[in-house]
């Protein structure tokens, strides 16, 4: 008996894992740096010819997919899209200056946010924990009043959009994500009320009647708009923004 409890100290002992160094990752993936190159290019042109800008769409892979002139044309300038597949509020922060603000539209619609959530789901292959709801909320709250105030002290008319209502049920934290997106509108279209800057309802005009997911028909996957998700989107921004609608 005492060797077979010696025996099971033992293996025990050789299974208890040693300390070894980590290193960790030795960069950040950043999906705001895809498109910069482009977007350098296509600002300078802009910058240097003194080209009017009308609107300039900001935002994520939503944007960035969006046909926008099959929908809008400018009546002051051009319309720009600055839109970044997988770009968070954290980055978008910082390209804010070359994307918007330097190209001197009177006009830019913004819609940020979603990817933030993404961060509430643990990265399982690194082995990194997630941010909580509380945590990731308060990061993408800070972040996009602080480019709401600089895009309106630049004298630019803002337009908020209303993160969309999703129905990821491959996703891992789904209903956490649900949850995300309604506290993040509820606080965006209040800043709105304090700020002026208008406030565009895509959130209501395409959630199911059980007022958390999208509705059937409207998007490729469950988070990015088909053309019939576009059609609505293009619909509650013309109620609202001054250009033309095609």
């Amino acid at each position: 008996t005492q060797n077979q409890n010696q025996n099971q100290r033992n293996e025990a002992a050789h299974m208890e894992p040693k300390a070894f160094i980590r290193p960790g990752r030795f960069s950040e993936e950043a999906w705001a740096d895809n498109r910069r190159i482009e977007f350098d290019f296509k600002n300078q042109v802009i910058v240097q010819h003194d080209i009017p800008v009308d609107t300039v769409f900001f935002g994520d892979s939503i944007t960035h997919f969006w046909e926008l002139n099959a929908y809008f044309e400018g009546k002051e300038g051009i319309i720009v899209n600055r839109g970044i597949g997988g770009d968070n509020t954290v980055y978008a922060k910082r390209r804010l200056e070359a994307d918007v603000i330097q190209l001197k539209p009177r006009r830019c619609v913004m819609l940020l946010g979603v990817n933030d959530a993404w961060d509430m789901e643990e990265d399982n292959w690194w082995q990194l924990p997630a941010l909580s709801l509380e945590e990731a909320l308060t990061r993408a709250e800070e972040n996009l009043h602080e480019i709401c105030d600089r895009i309106l002290t630049a004298g630019i008319e803002l337009y908020v959009c209303s993160v969309m209502p999703t129905n990821m049920k491959f996703t891992i934290k789904e209903e956490l994500r649900h949850d995300f997106i309604l506290a993040l509108n509820e606080d965006l279209e209040a800043y709105c009320g304090q700020t002026g800057a208008v406030w565009v309802d895509y959130y209501s005009a395409m959630v199911s009647q059980d007022g958390r997911t999208v509705k059937d028909g409207l998007t490729f996957e469950g988070i990015h708009p088909n053309v019939f998700g576009y059609d609505i989107m293009a619909g509650e921004l013309a109620k609202v923004l001054p250009v033309v609608k095609k």
